[in-house]
């Protein structure tokens, strides 16, 4: 039976006690202590240091996992997002082969459930694609998502070279071998994910800016047709104006002609703008 050991961060004394009853080296007992590791598995002969993450609820979540022949000693930072033990929230076993069992099973919840977390940040950003085209939208939303997508590559994002790195270093037989390298490919495409996700996050926030240019556009374009219909009545005035001592005019008959004119200046230049097109849309 492997021994499943776990022990908050915060709690020092209990870390120096298990350190010092397993001998721990220091440096692995000190990034232990510490957060904001970046993934990797460190070799120290007698035990090994494995670092690995987490995204569950919008959170990012940190594990020191010290790996010996009999046990495993979990140093997280906090308490998992629903019950108060990580062994019970990812449902390990103790009943295993080896300690390389039990890392894969280990590994493997905390992977699936991260996978499953990025899907959802993926649906946020089709439900966002798919408003854009019938409602306003707040670009914030979507560009707290790409803040959570930048956060996920910073962490999860290189797991795959510590899966890789596991691999060479407990030199897999039979059943182990391809669930290590199952949880690698896991891992990899879980990389690749995020990164098709962060570049459709920015075509996403191009097409609402293009969307956007798109609509001013059509309000310069009315003002446009406005100013454009409106010229020839500008013109008249003026002309009328200037060359007449009083409006309207000397005799009724001018006026109404003058009239005819303003009213025949606007529909030639409607007929023009419909002739090239500028109604169309």
């Amino acid at each position: 039976m492997i021994k499943w050991i776990e022990i908050l961060s915060t709690s020092r004394k209990e870390l120096d006690a298990i350190g010092e009853k397993y001998s721990i080296h220091p440096l692995a007992l000190e990034d232990c202590e510490h957060r904001d590791q970046r993934p990797k598995l460190d070799d120290y002969n007698t035990h090994q240091l494995l670092v690995w993450f987490m995204l569950a609820n919008a959170r990012i979540y940190e594990l020191q996992i010290l790996i010996f022949p009999d046990a495993l000693i979990v140093v997280p930072h906090e308490p998992p997002p629903e019950m108060k033990k990580w062994c019970e929230y990812l449902k390990v076993s103790e009943q295993h082969k080896d300690v390389w069992h039990m890392i894969y099973q280990t590994l493997d919840k905390l992977t699936d459930i991260t996978f499953d977390e990025i899907r959802q940040l993926m649906n946020e950003v089709d439900q966002f694609e798919q408003d854009l085209f019938i409602k306003e939208i707040n670009l914030q939303s979507i560009l707290l998502v790409k803040k959570k997508l930048n956060e996920a590559d910073a962490s999860v994002g290189h797991l795959s070279s510590v899966a890789n790195q596991l691999m060479n270093l407990c030199k897999p037989v039979d059943d182990l071998k391809w669930k290590l390298r199952d949880l690698y490919d896991h891992c990899e495409r879980l990389s690749r994910n995020i990164a098709l996700y962060r570049s459709q996050v920015v075509t996403v926030i191009d097409l609402y800016w293009g969307m956007q240019a798109n609509r001013t556009n059509r309000q310069i374009k009315n003002l446009t047709m406005l100013a454009s219909i409106s010229m020839p009545l500008t013109f008249w005035s003026s002309f009328w104006g200037m060359n007449f001592d009083f409006i309207p005019f000397a005799r009724s008959e001018l006026f109404f002609v003058a009239l005819g004119i303003m009213g025949l200046s606007i529909s030639i230049t409607s007929w023009l703008l419909v002739r090239k097109g500028y109604w169309s849309d």
